[in-house]
């Protein structure tokens, strides 16, 4: 029997389990249905010149054909019927389409593709400025350069725990400046899109650990009956939220938010390179109102670190993907040896939160296995270095090692 088994193909397979999964009476009414819609798609139904109108005639006539054969068993497969009948246009649509897709670049060609986009738009001087509340409370003897960088890569590779102190990111400015291309399609696969607009359901974040705002209005985050919540949020607080007829608690996420519009007042050294501008001063879009007070301003300006773009910054037509999207694992590589670089730049003191170094760290062990297998040994090496640079633990040392596939020898 696992002779037999081992050499069945996969569809083989699924057919010997289906047909254990099914009782001989769900067998019978399989192949009821199946007759029935043959039959009837054969003889009884004309296809409509319109796809909506074509699903909707295809279910309600095959309704009436099931009605006719028996009433009782209209009543009992009607639910079966409308999945049926939506699978069977699925089905007929995939069918009229070609499908081709162009060839994936290399790992290693997007990931340095990628770290050259990343590290040519935040050092845009003239086209990119970046800037938190209060750099010395909140960022320590780090610059506001590599907390960026220290903190987006913490976003793709790491659980938010409550209470981080970490500062969330948001990127503000020109529309069509690389804000998507680098940062937003990068998170798509570990973030929640949120929608500002009111409605249950919309903080489930399942198993994602990323909320993302994208393309917002800012005065949602100081104005909206969301306001408190979305504060609580970008502090790494469990957050309860309406679902449907439920309560949910928001777990500790990451909060990511894209705008036109700026928070900061932003000041410039040099004047805009635009012919319709000598601005340096970009005063920020949020302003106190009788509907806006200025303690949630700066408690939203306290919460985030912003990056105003003004002008399109320079970037390598080259080294712009044409035909694919940047992915995380993508940031992930190409990001490695910076992040590594900086934190081996820096001192446990010279953070004002440990998670600043602590999510880097363990972001890079637990994804070393995606670097070339010829830098393994090294980086593997550096990394312990870190570890004991930064003081780690005993416990925390054990976790990074068992996400770098290691097992530490016990004294």
């Amino acid at each position: 029997m696992d002779n037999e088994w081992e050499n069945m193909s996969e569809e083989n397979r699924l057919e010997l389990m289906k047909n254990n999964l099914l009782t001989k009476r769900q067998q019978n009414e399989e192949k009821f249905l199946n007759g029935l819609m043959t039959s009837f798609e054969k003889n009884d139904f004309q296809v409509a010149a319109s796809a909506d109108l074509n699903h909707q005639e295809r279910l309600q006539q095959a309704q009436l054909k099931l009605a006719e054969k028996s009433i009782i068993l209209a009543h009992r497969y009607n639910p079966l019927l409308k999945q049926y009948v939506a699978n069977k246009e699925q089905i007929s649509m995939n069918e009229k389409f070609a499908i081709i897709k162009s060839k994936r670049s290399s790992l290693d060609d997007m990931a340095a593709k990628y770290k050259i986009c990343f590290n040519s738009w935040i050092n845009a001087k003239d086209d990119v400025h970046i800037k938190v509340s209060q750099p010395e409370n909140q960022l320590g003897k780090i610059s506001v350069l590599d907390a960026f960088a220290l903190i987006f890569y913490s976003v793709i590779t790491n659980r938010r725990q409550p209470g981080d102190n970490m500062l969330q990111l948001l990127i503000s400015g020109l529309n069509s400046c690389g804000k998507t291309m680098i940062f937003e399609n990068p998170l798509l696969e570990v973030a929640h899109m949120v929608t500002t607009e009111k409605g249950v359901s919309r903080f489930n974040f399942e198993a994602k650990s990323t909320m993302l705002l994208h393309d917002v209005n800012l005065m949602n985050l100081v104005k909206s009956s969301d306001c408190d919540r979305l504060k609580a949020i970008a502090r790494g607080e469990p957050v309860p939220t309406k679902t449907h007829g439920n309560v949910q608690t928001v777990p500790s996420v990451f909060t990511i938010i894209t705008s036109n519009q700026h928070l900061f007042t932003h000041t410039f050294l040099s004047v805009e390179k635009s012919k319709h501008s000598l601005a340096k001063v970009y005063k920020s879009d949020i302003k106190p109102s009788a509907n806006v007070h200025p303690g949630d301003i700066a408690a939203i300006q306290a919460r985030f670190m912003e990056a105003f773009v003004r002008s399109r910054p320079t970037i390598d037509e080259k080294h712009i993907p044409k035909s694919e999207n940047f992915e995380r694992k993508h940031a992930i590589v190409g990001l490695f040896e910076q992040v590594l670089d900086i934190l081996s730049r820096h001192e446990k003191h010279d953070f004002k939160s440990q998670y600043y170094y602590l999510y880097p760290i363990g972001g890079l062990c637990k994804h070393l296995h995606l670097m070339p297998e010829d830098s393994n040994k090294r980086l593997r090496d550096n990394l312990f270095g870190l570890m004991e640079r930064y003081g780690l633990d005993e416990e925390q040392v054990e976790n990074c090692s068992k996400d770098m596939n290691l097992a530490l020898k016990s004294d």
